[in-house]
């Protein structure tokens, strides 16, 4: 048994391999498409975080969680700009 993994392996850390070895991550990778944290998306929208959270709880946008993390897919940030009338 390595013994990295056993002192340095956590929950989240396996529960991230197990997400990202799913079909839906797959197809992300197969696409090439972009993922946008927050961070991104609070520098593309010069919003702050709260705004982003926001948005999320009044449905005006859609993220998805990978690994305890928020993420919107490039897809979902064209298709968002599009229906607001705007493009990219």
């Amino acid at each position: 048994m390595d013994w990295h993994a056993d002192h340095y392996g956590t929950a989240s850390n396996a529960a991230t391999e197990a997400l990202i070895k799913s079909q839906s991550v797959e197809s992300l990778e197969k696409d090439n498409s972009i993922l946008y944290d927050l961070v991104d998306l609070m520098n593309i929208f010069k919003v702050s975080k709260r705004t982003i959270f926001n948005w999320r709880a009044k449905g005006v946008i859609n993220l998805i969680c990978i690994g305890g993390k928020l993420y919107m897919t490039h897809k979902m940030l064209q298709n968002l700009v599009t229906a607001k009338g705007g493009a990219i």
